[in-house]
């Protein structure tokens, strides 16, 4: 199996489809956003970047996946903005959590991205965050959006390990 996984790593397939997952999660959010009406808070924002930078992992692992310090370096972005990520969905989903049983809860004031990379100024419409923290405004199967891609992102938990592992098995 660790056999197939790396070779299937050193092909372009898996990598540009790790990145139009990536890419259909931040469609996703932005039909929730505009055309469902669900703003996005810090967290979500957060969440964005991370899944971004997922998306950013595949097109690293896709330039050339047979050299070993590429695969390896879109494997180490893969890992860092999945668990970006995760840690954010768990933040927000513990913020939910209380606003549910009546708690006070907000997450921290936003202060925006580093002054060489304001997305919040270069696309606001992506990138700015525009609710609270912890406020449910739409559910699917009573659990919130931050619940379906807290899942989403769980889903690609496996695929990221096995590919890891997979990388310290001998291809012979």
């Amino acid at each position: 199996m660790f056999k197939t996984i790396k070779t299937l790593s050193m092909r372009r397939g898996p990598w540009l489809l790790l990145t139009a997952c990536a890419v259909l999660l931040e469609c996703f959010a932005l039909y929730m956003q505009h055309v469902m009406g669900v703003e996005p808070c810090n967290e979500c924002i957060y969440i964005r970047v991370g899944v971004l930078g997922i998306a950013i992992s595949g097109l690293i692992g896709a330039v050339a996946p047979r050299i070993l310090m590429l695969r390896w370096s879109a494997l180490a972005v893969w890992l860092l903005a999945l668990g970006w990520s995760l840690y954010r969905a768990n933040l927000l989903l513990n913020l939910e959590q209380k606003v549910r049983e009546g708690m006070e809860a907000s997450c921290g004031r936003f202060k925006g991205f580093p002054e060489w990379m304001p997305l919040e100024v270069w696309l606001p419409d992506v990138f700015e965050p525009r609710a609270m923290c912890g406020t449910v405004s739409w559910t699917f199967l009573n659990q919130s959006v931050t619940f379906w891609i807290w899942i989403a992102l769980w889903a690609i938990v496996l695929p990221a390990l096995l590919a890891l592992v997979a990388q310290t098995r001998s291809a012979d």
